[in-house]
C-alpha cells in the first residue's frame, strides 16, 4: 500500500467515524418561550407532558405547586433477611429487616436557571438546569409542540415563583 492509498483510507475511515458520531449527538433547537395564561393552565400542561413519557423515563406520580415540580420514582426497598430451621422437627427461626424510601425529588422553580431544547432521533428533549447550570432533569417526547409548550409552562411558573428566603 503506497502513501496515497493509506491516505485515502484513512480520510474514509475519518469520513465513516464522523457520520456515525453525528447521528449519536443531539441537535440544539432555538426556542423562544411563549406566554401561558395561568399557573393551572402550565400545571396540566407539566403534568400531562412529564406522564406521556416512555416508561423509562416516566414518574411514578408528579406534583406541581406554584412553588416546585416534585417527581416521584416509587419506593425504595431495601433489606435482608436470616433465616434458620430444621425441617422434620419444624423449627423456623426468621429474620426480615426492610427498610423503605420514598424516591422524590423535588425541583423548585425559583432555582431553575433556563431549559433548553434538543431532537435527537425521534425525540425532543427538554433539560431543566439549576441555578448553577447543571442539568437535574431531562423530559422526553416525541412532538415538538408538547416540547415548547412545556418549556412554555415552566418558564411561566419559574417567573411566577418567588424569590429564594421571601414570602
Amino acid at each position: 500500500m503506497n502513501t496515497v492509498e493509506a491516505f485515502e483510507v484513512i480520510q474514509r475511515f475519518l469520513l465513516l467515524s464522523f457520520l456515525l458520531l453525528s447521528g449519536c449527538t443531539a441537535t440544539s433547537i432555538p426556542y423562544s418561550a411563549q406566554l401561558v395564561q395561568s399557573d393551572e393552565l402550565a400545571a396540566k400542561i407539566i403534568e400531562q407532558v412529564v406522564m406521556e413519557q416512555p416508561l423509562k423515563y416516566r414518574p411514578e406520580g408528579v406534583v406541581i405547586t406554584k412553588d416546585y415540580l416534585g417527581v416521584a420514582d416509587g419506593i425504595e426497598v431495601k433489606g435482608h433477611s436470616l433465616s434458620s430451621g430444621v425441617v422434620n422437627s419444624q423449627l423456623v427461626f426468621s429474620s426480615i429487616n426492610l427498610k423503605t424510601l420514598d424516591v422524590s425529588t423535588r425541583y423548585y422553580f425559583n432555582s431553575l436557571s433556563r431549559l433548553e431544547l434538543y431532537s435527537k432521533r425521534d425525540w425532543y428533549i427538554v433539560q431543566l438546569k439549576n441555578d448553577e447550570h447543571h442539568i437535574v432533569k431531562r423530559f422526553y417526547t416525541r412532538r415538538l409542540d408538547k416540547a415548547e409548550r412545556l418549556i412554555d409552562s415552566i418558564n411561566h411558573m419559574m417567573a411566577s415563583a418567588k424569590a429564594f428566603g421571601t414570602q
